[in-house]
């Protein structure tokens, strides 16, 4: 599973929203716009980090703790895979953890990110930026879930089902769930069993 900064993640989630023009123009300044928004966060969230050092709300959870938190089994699938990984360069650690479910024909993959001061990005683009765009086969959506701040993202088209939701936990900690063959609600089920404390 590829984890990739959730700024940049809103950022190309909101080009399309914003490109329902006919114009090449308006699409090229919407992307524009929407890179230059997140952006923005990003530096914000350094210059929190420089004054103020990290703005987590909680300690970063290890590799460790996160692929403890990843049970054997979930929404009534098998795990068949797990993996965990750390760095750190620079002052600031970096831990994730992912493992893989299947069964009935559904597979459901779980990754965690931690990190002191570097989950502050994500926080501060997931503050900033919002967007809802729904089309006849899904929607993508910003959403704040039980007071954290995430986004979804669901296509159903015939037997065909694909869900993803990322949650920021306590400002320090990014959860992603991607399924196939499973709906939004089976998803959120999911995160709910997740061990996170």
């Amino acid at each position: 599973m590829r984890h990739a900064p959730l700024a940049l993640v809103l950022a190309l989630a909101l080009a399309p929203v914003a490109c329902g023009g006919d114009a090449a123009d308006d699409a090229a300044q919407s992307a524009a716009d929407a890179m230059q928004q997140a952006a923005d966060a990003m530096q914000q969230a350094a210059d929190n980090m420089a004054s103020n050092g990290s703005n987590d709300d909680a300690e970063p959870m290890t590799a460790e703790e996160m692929q403890e938190a990843l049970p054997e089994e979930l929404a009534g699938l098998d795990r068949t895979s797990t993996e965990r990984q750390s760095m750190g360069a620079g002052g600031m650690n970096m831990a994730q953890a992912s493992a893989t479910y299947e069964g009935d024909g559904k597979t459901l993959e779980v990754g965690m990110m931690s990190g002191g001061g570097i989950m502050a990005g994500p926080a501060m683009a997931f503050t900033m930026v919002s967007f809802d765009r729904t089309t006849d086969d899904g929607y993508e959506r910003t959403i704040e879930y039980d007071g954290m701040k995430g986004m979804q993202e669901y296509e159903e088209n015939g037997d065909y089902m694909r869900a993803v939701m990322m949650v920021l936990v306590n400002n320090s900690l990014m959860v992603r769930l991607e399924a196939e063959g499973m709906t939004m609600d089976e998803v959120e089920d999911a995160f709910d069993d997740l061990n996170m404390n």
